[in-house]
């Protein structure tokens, strides 16, 4: 069905039909400020053999799609008027008529499909956007993320977790909210529409130019490409070829391009007086792994530390007494939930409040304060989470031995939790 077709302005034609966003106005690094990508609108088009047509004709904007695992359908965030916010809709690729699946006050955004019939995205709350997981029929929504920032989901990795971006780095989440981590903790720059490619690298836009993680290890590699800006996410078309948003100069509108890495310059696809970002293919892919949860029926989270002195930061052995526990609470102040004994061999075991924006302080055997984290960070209801020790980095092994906190007791300092109320599995608004 391609009712109302235009002949695309392009110099070259690629064997799959794909879609991308049409938007007079673009700022790609929007949202991780809490701003508006799209401050004039936007349109999906849908462009197969030469030819494109609006996806959802009748919307005041569109965007942020993805495709289903069958290739069948399109998830997009939409507004049917100008002043609505941004909200979940379907369509099937053929045509016919959108149907909302997530209708919500606020805005929600970048949506992709999970197994198992479900989806996850990002909702606008007062501390940030956060990631919420939602059944494409409906039911409970279920928040991912939580404390000050904004979380944006940007690819649903094969191995089932989400892969999200925030500001200065990528993290991943399972889809039961378990697990958050940053994916290389190295506190690099913005990185922005991640995507993974077929290799298993992880491709992503920093400071208007293409770069790559060749695993969770690597140090960022920049990829060769001509002087220019270029706009993530990327389509990967094949091993050897990928179709980006690209532009010459600052002054000029992000084009559609296939970039052949075996070339010296990519190849121009649609050059639109608007701006064209976020290719992606249509087609059938396929479906990622289905994570399994391991939360258990418990209050709170059970976080082990198995050696505080395991650290890139300078902590004198033997120098911490206690870890002290904070809380960010709903008027955004830090709040102290306790302190718990550190043991001879570095190791604590706590179970704080889950989903609740918590952080760490290490205190020396005077009281003052020997280290203490900056951001803040969460754990899911029933998570038992082990860290290897205080910002030791993700290379680090543990030692094979029992840490003397499990010696002494199997039993975690409890903080704060039980002077609070369940926190809520759901957001408000969430269905369909």
């Amino acid at each position: 069905m391609l009712m109302g077709c235009s002949t695309v302005r392009a110099q070259g034609v690629i064997p799959v039909p794909y879609i991308y966003t049409e938007a007079s106005r673009f700022d790609p690094a929007a949202t991780l400020k809490g701003g508006e990508r799209f401050p004039a609108g936007a349109t999906l088009q849908l462009v197969a053999a030469g030819r494109k047509r609006a996806l959802v004709p009748g919307f005041a904007a569109s965007a942020d799609a993805t495709v289903s695992f069958d290739g069948q359908r399109v998830l997009f965030s939409g507004k049917q008027k100008p002043a609505d916010p941004w909200q979940i809709w379907e369509i099937p690729v053929a045509g016919g008529a959108a149907h909302r699946i997530v209708a919500d006050r606020a805005d929600v955004i970048a949506p992709f499909y999970l197994p198992g019939d479900r989806i996850v995205y990002s909702r606008r709350t007062p501390a940030g956007f956060q990631l919420v997981t939602l059944g494409l029929d409906g039911g409970a929504p279920l928040q991912l993320t939580y404390g000050p920032g904004n979380r944006v989901a940007c690819d649903v990795l094969r191995d089932g977790r989400v892969l999200f971006e925030a500001a200065h780095e990528l993290y991943t989440v399972y889809s039961d909210g378990s697990g958050v981590e940053s994916y290389r903790c190295d506190h690099g720059p913005d990185r922005r529409g991640a995507r993974e490619l077929s290799s298993g690298d992880i491709l992503f836009e920093s400071g208007g130019r293409l770069a790559r993680f060749t695993s969770a290890r690597a140090v960022q590699l920049a990829v060769p490409l001509p002087t220019g800006e270029f706009a993530g996410p990327v389509a990967e078309v094949s091993p050897a070829a990928w179709l980006i948003s690209y532009r010459t100069a600052a002054t000029s509108p992000y084009g559609l391009y296939l970039w052949s890495l075996a070339e010296t310059s990519p190849e121009k696809l649609l050059a639109p007086a608007a701006e064209a970002v976020q290719p992606v293919l249509v087609q059938p892919r396929p479906v990622p792994k289905r994570h399994p949860s391991g939360l258990g029926d418990r209050q709170g989270a059970n976080l082990l530390c198995l050696n505080v002195y395991t650290s890139k930061l300078p902590i004198a052995e033997g120098s911490v007494a206690k870890v002290r526990v904070w809380a960010l609470s709903d008027a955004g102040a830090a709040v102290m939930l306790g302190e718990a004994p550190v043991e001879k061999d570095g190791s604590f075991f706590v179970n704080p409040p889950s989903e609740t924006a918590i952080r760490f302080e290490l205190l020396d055997r005077s009281g003052k304060i020997a280290a203490a984290e900056k951001g803040w960070f969460w754990a899911r209801r029933g998570e038992q989470r082990v860290c290897v020790g205080c910002h030791a980095g993700p290379e680090r092994a543990p030692e094979n031995a029992v840490p003397q906190v499990l010696l002494r007791s199997t039993n975690p300092v409890k903080m704060g939790w039980q002077a609070k109320a369940p926190a809520p599995q759901g957001v408000p608004g969430g269905s369909k």
